[in-house]
Order: structure tokens, then C-alpha cells, then sequence
């Protein structure tokens, strides 16, 4: 049986390298990629024929270059999942924060997403993931351009659907909105927040979205809750939470 083959963009920690793992497990040959090459070599000993790794900076423009290395290495792919991210609290609106979210959750994103479109494209067929948030369908007053970047991120996905769906390409695209979940993103108000959901469990319900190509996924379930509740109410009471 053929191995499937998938690449991670921010596989070091958290979402990105519990999806990894999962992969791994499932007979997906993998390409990984961070910025702390220590934890990429950490996974690649589990199985060292079935992982290839780059030390990589996703923030950078050189992303479609790292996409082409790893495609090379792994003669081919069928998965491109885009893990990486950042959120910072900006209470003071410092511009050079929101320009540093940005450079990584739009610019970052976008360079990966359109290159691994157009990659999929020339081959006929292939699957797109995106780590985004259920962030992405509420503005935050603390932290503006996180919440902010995550809806650029699901509205860029769907229009890459719709543009699948127009050009009649088997060419699927899922995105993932996870709610709280127990990662070092938390900065230990793990506590402090309400359905944190463990990494373990989070992972292995992106993992089963993936293999259904799920078009939009909520991590855990119930925070589909959240999502309706962010729908119905009115600003006047939302604000009031973020």
C-alpha cells in the first residue's frame, strides 16, 4: 500500500506536532517544519524513515521555497496543513505587534495556502488544512489582529473552496476552529477558561476531520455552540466578553 504524504508548518508543539504524531501513527510519510529544529528532531526519532525535517521560520517570504524543498524530499505530497500561528495580548494597540501576527497569520498563511493551491492544481487533486480558530467569527477588543487574522484566514479558505468547486478540481480544503485547548498558547490560564479540551483529544478529532475532508470542523464539538451563540446575539451583550 502506497504511503499518503502530508506536510506540517508548525509542527514543533501543541496542534501542530499532535497532528503530526497522529499521521505518523496513521502511515503518512511526513515533512515537518518550526523554528526550534530540537522538537522536529524529537519526532523525526520516532521514526526516522517516515519524517523529514526543515528548521524553518514561517514568518519569513520564502515560505513557497520551503513548500518546493519538502515536496521534493518527500516526491510528492497529498496533505499541506498550515499549523502555524501566533496571539498576543495588545491592550496598548502597539502597531508593531498587530505588523508581527500579521507577518505570520496573514502573510505567512497566504504564501502556504495559495502555494500549495497552485501546487495541487498541476497535480489534479489534493487537501489543504488550516489551523484557524472560532476566534475568527468575533472581534477582539484585547487582542485585535489575532482574532482579526484568524477570519482572514477561514474567509481565504472558503474562497479557495468556491474557487475548487468553480474550476470542478478535486482539490479539498478544511478549516479547523478550535476553541480553548491545553496548549502552551494558554500561558497557563488553563484554569482560568472554561471547555479546555485536552491536546490528545483535540488532535485526534482534527485527525478523523481530515481523513472525512470535513469543509469547516469545531474543536471540541461544542464549541459549534459558542459559534451559534456569536451569531444570534447582539453586539451590545458580545462586547461585554471580548
Amino acid at each position: 500500500m502506497k504511503n499518503k504524504k502530508a506536510i506540517i508548518i508548525g509542527a514543533s508543539s501543541g496542534i501542530g506536532k499532535g497532528i503530526s504524531l497522529g499521521l505518523l501513527e496513521n502511515g503518512y510519510k511526513i515533512g515537518i517544519s518550526a523554528r526550534r529544529k530540537e522538537r522536529l528532531d524529537e519526532i523525526k526519532k520516532l521514526n526516522p524513515e517516515m519524517v523529514i525535517v526543515k528548521e524553518y521560520d514561517s514568518s519569513t517570504e520564502k515560505n513557497d521555497k520551503l513548500i518546493n524543498l519538502l515536496i521534493e524530499k518527500l516526491n510528492g505530497v497529498d496533505l499541506i496543513i498550515y499549523c502555524s500561528g501566533i496571539g498576543i495580548i495588545n491592550k496598548e494597540l502597539d502597531y508593531s505587534i498587530e505588523k508581527k501576527v500579521n507577518n505570520l497569520n496573514v502573510l505567512g498563511f497566504t504564501q502556504v495556502v495559495t502555494h500549495a493551491f497552485n501546487y495541487f492544481l498541476k497535480k489534479g487533486e489534493g487537501h489543504i488544512v488550516n489551523i484557524s480558530s472560532v476566534a475568527s467569527e468575533i472581534g477582539n477588543g484585547i487582542s485585535p489582529s489575532y482574532n482579526a487574522s484568524k477570519a482572514y484566514q477561514a474567509n481565504y479558505l472558503q474562497g479557495l473552496r468556491f474557487k475548487a468547486f468553480r474550476m470542478k478540481m478535486p482539490i479539498f480544503l478544511t478549516d479547523v476552529r478550535p476553541g480553548f485547548v491545553d496548549t502552551d498558547i494558554l500561558m497557563g490560564n488553563k484554569d482560568k477558561l472554561f471547555w479546555v479540551a485536552p491536546l490528545d483529544k483535540a488532535c485526534q478529532q482534527i485527525i478523523i476531520a481530515i481523513e472525512r475532508k470535513r469543509k469547516i470542523i469545531y474543536i471540541t464539538k461544542r464549541w459549534k455552540i459558542i459559534s451559534l451563540l456569536i451569531k444570534i446575539l447582539p453586539e451590545r451583550i458580545i462586547r461585554l466578553f471580548f
